[in-house]
């Protein structure tokens, strides 16, 4: 859903009922918001954008422009970015966050995307990743009282150690659609798996050599790769995947780097 009508907020405006301007907790409109980009707990692009959270809600027509949509599931505002996740304004549809700042709610995110994280990668049991992770954190009082219960805590990290897929013993193996799609889970990211049973004869009716061979890429890569005047390319047969020969990667330009 594209906007057809952009304006950066003002710094009169997102006023509870009794507030006045001075308690506005909106941005001001000529100060460039300060952000940075964690991982949300669900794999999904985040911002925090002067103390609100933000998540990728999808792109305008052309994919120049990225929306974005306050985490509060009670609060409507949209901001919109470039490709580099670089400020451009909020929505003018609806300009006004309806709530306070939550750094605490940050903070605990932050926490147990770390622990989901090990959980997911290594063989410590889940009770002391949580201890590890709680103790490394240093929260704040206001963090610690919105942390979910160590009971809860350990269910969600089983959970994500149990998503986990074994890894495969062969080179045939059924990949989950969680690795076919992008992390929205809306476009295709698996571009090309030579196991398809319809790859099996070529444009010549030759059945094709044996091995695998897997391609993946988003269409915003693909663009990104189209469009670049110079590509970079690498390949390592040190750090291949059991069963595959190479890791072979195509980089491309985008401003400058």
């Amino acid at each position: 859903m594209e906007s057809k009508k952009l304006a950066v907020i003002h710094e009169t405006q997102c006023l509870l009922p009794s507030q006045s301007p001075e308690q506005s907790f909106l941005l001001p409109s000529l100060v460039k918001p300060t952000i940075t980009k964690p991982p949300s707990n669900k794999g999904k692009l985040m911002l925090i954008v002067n103390g609100y959270s933000f998540q990728l809600k999808n792109f305008n027509r052309n994919k120049t422009v990225k929306f974005w949509r306050c985490t509060n599931k009670s609060c409507n505002v949209i901001m919109h970015t470039n490709l580099d996740d670089e400020f451009i304004q909020f929505s003018a549809t609806i300009s006004d966050h309806c709530h306070l700042p939550d750094p605490a709610d940050y903070e605990v995110r932050d926490l147990k995307r770390s622990m989901k994280k090990r959980a997911a990668t290594e063989l410590v049991s889940v009770k002391q990743i949580a201890e590890q992770e709680m103790r490394k954190a240093l929260l704040t009082g206001e963090a610690l009282t919105a942390l979910p219960g160590t009971n809860a805590i350990g269910m969600i990290l089983h959970h994500r150690r149990k998503r986990i897929p074994p890894l495969p013993k062969s080179s045939s193996f059924l990949i989950p659609d969680l690795y076919t799609r992008d992390y929205n889970n809306i476009e295709r990211f698996l571009l090309h798996d030579s196991d398809d049973s319809k790859l099996e004869v070529n444009e010549l009716g030759s059945v094709r050599s044996p091995g695998r061979i897997l391609v993946w890429a988003s269409d915003i890569q693909l663009k990104l790769l189209f469009n670049s005047k110079k590509l970079y390319m690498d390949g390592t047969f040190a750090t291949s995947p059991p069963d595959f020969d190479q890791v072979f990667i195509i980089q491309s330009i985008l401003h400058g780097t």
